[in-house]
């Protein structure tokens, strides 16, 4: 009987080392996948990390910009025979010199308001209560 019973532990003693042997492979497979994974991306920000090197290395592109002031200088030279050639050209610079002062100044305010609402945010602290005191709205 004690024959049997030792029998009995040790084919149980073996079948949990053979289940341990098979979990332990399963992790060594998953993490030999993970490195391989790693490794394929250490290599491809390697290569990144040279590519960039070398564009930093290499000459910078120069760029050259052309100056188109033909179209404007023309617009401006023609509006302004426009103005002065027709037969009411006084009264059409008036209009024109106003209605550029009413673009400067809806511009300014615009910018001021622009201004005063980014400055607004940071100037007040409010709490939870709504104040900046942090005290309650009783009495106003």
């Amino acid at each position: 009987m004690r024959d049997v019973m030792q029998q009995m532990r040790g084919r149980a003693k073996d079948r949990r080392e053979l289940a341990r042997m098979k979990s332990l492979d399963h992790q060594n497979m998953r993490l030999r996948d993970e490195v391989s994974h790693l490794r394929t991306r250490l290599n491809d920000d390697r290569t990144e990390m040279d590519d960039l090197k070398d564009a930093l290395k290499s000459s910078p592109k120069v760029v050259t910009v052309k100056k188109r002031t033909g179209l404007f200088r023309l617009a401006v030279v023609g509006g302004a025979a426009y103005l002065l050639g027709t037969r009411a050209g006084r009264e059409r610079y008036d209009r024109f010199v106003e209605w550029v002062g009413s673009m400067r100044s809806k511009m300014d305010r615009r910018t001021d308001e622009i201004a005063s609402d980014v400055e607004r945010p940071s100037s007040r602290m409010t709490t939870r209560s709504g104040t900046a005191s942090g005290m309650p709205m009783s009495g106003r």
